[in-house]
């Protein structure tokens, strides 16, 4: 099978989840012999060169680099406050990679071209115009919904109100294009429910993501017991949003009750104003650390607590696989088929959290239990290859359907 993904950004370094997911979809296609062809925007924030990637990388597959400038510009966000369209989906639009995308569809001939998030669904009809491959939109997110989600936990009544606009927009743009595509697949069942709910007519695949294990080595040599962290990308606004309201209204209360605990935060982008809880109440902000898996092997309890987003937490499987006791919120582990008190912990509120930190506290010989569990469920249901394999045979249907 001959593959084009087409991305917003090149998933390289394997630093967010959203690289880490797209970089095992690209491994795992090599890995299970499709001829692999790659096109991404080449972005001022992500911007890398091809001659410095890893062999492992170049080997993946023809990879094509086309440069844009998006970065947010307040004078362009200011002046679409005045047109219709979404500024999330504007920022990705770039006549060069449509000019690149119609050559490379000229050079070869594909099966299938994935569309690796709806910030690319604008170039589905320069494919369409130069190929007759099955066309499939990867939904990573449903991406309206996080913007939704980030409205309505706001209480800054302008920004809220600006929030709602972008969430307005999006979801217009983002539901007129999905019946444009061949097929749909999503990390969840929720994502799912959430496409049929606006209309989505084509058909839909639910493939979580897949975690390559035998890259994920347990190693508890310098672990910390107990210790409390949370690693994600700190550019991302659901991250913000979460690590705020854990610290004020979780840390300080489970800090007072347990002093010699500490609370590890690290991530890309860490915004400024989050250095200034450095040191206090024993949290430690690490900001992007060089090895992620390193950092998640020498602590023990993972928390995330996410009150907007959708899609599947890389993380989480990631800490599952390198047992990892985790304690979540119900959205923030949405996708994964874990059994509470099982796999992983659950906490929706403040109190919640609290509890459940502090019952692992007390109770070691829980976090080593759960965490194997974890690991165990990771291994046996989110292996990346089986899961790929699943992908293909999907997109095999799409083909004789169309």
């Amino acid at each position: 099978m001959k593959i084009l993904q087409i991305f917003n950004r090149f998933p390289w370094p394997l630093k967010d989840g959203g690289a880490i997911a797209n970089f095992y979809e690209s491994k795992g296609y090599k890995e299970a012999g499709v001829k692999l062809t790659m096109a991404a925007l080449n972005t001022s924030k992500h911007f890398i060169v091809v001659a410095e990637l890893p062999d492992e990388v170049k080997n993946l597959a023809d990879i094509h680099l086309t440069y844009i400038d998006n970065r947010i510009k307040p004078k362009e966000a200011f002046l679409n406050l005045f047109k219709d369209s979404s500024y999330h989906v504007e920022r990705f639009i770039c006549k060069d990679f449509e000019t690149q995308l119609a050559n490379i569809c000229s050079k070869e001939t594909f099966d299938v071209v994935v569309f690796e998030s709806v910030f690319v669904a604008p170039y589905l009809p320069i494919i369409r115009e130069n190929s007759n491959a099955v066309c499939v939109l990867r939904q990573h997110n449903i991406e309206y919904k996080i913007w939704e989600n980030l409205a309505a936990n706001c209480t800054n009544a302008i920004k809220r109100s600006y929030l709602r606009l972008l969430a307005r927009r999006l979801k217009k743009y983002e539901v007129s294009v999905l019946n444009s595509f061949d097929g749909i697949t999503v990390f969840t069942q929720t994502d799912l429910e959430m496409l049929r709910a606006d209309d989505c007519q084509i058909p839909v695949g639910v493939f979580p993501f897949g975690i390559d294990t035998d890259a994920l080595i347990i190693n508890q040599e310098n672990l910390e017991m107990p210790s409390v962290f949370h690693l994600g990308s700190m550019d991302w606004l659901p991250n913000q949003e979460a690590m705020t309201w854990f610290i004020q209204e979780v840390w300080y209360d489970v800090s007072a009750r347990f002093p010699d605990l500490h609370f590890y935060l690290a991530g890309r982008n860490i915004p400024v104003d989050f250095f200034d809880y450095n040191n206090q109440n024993n949290i430690r902000v690490l900001g992007e650390v060089e090895n992620a898996h390193e950092l998640m092997n020498n602590k023990a309890i993972m928390i995330v607590p996410l009150f907007s987003g959708s899609g599947i937490r890389i993380k989480i499987l990631e800490g599952m696989a390198l047992g990892k006791c985790i304690v979540a919120t119900h959205l923030g582990a949405q996708g994964i088929e874990a059994n509470a008190g099982e796999a992983i912990l659950f906490a929706n509120t403040a109190e919640e959290f609290k509890s459940q930190i502090a019952y692992l506290i007390e109770n070691p010989t829980e976090i080593t239990r759960i965490g194997n569990n974890a690991k165990e469920l990771v291994r046996t249901k989110y292996n990346n290859s089986l899961l790929i394999q699943q992908k293909l045979n999907f997109y095999q249907q799409l083909a004789q359907a169309k």
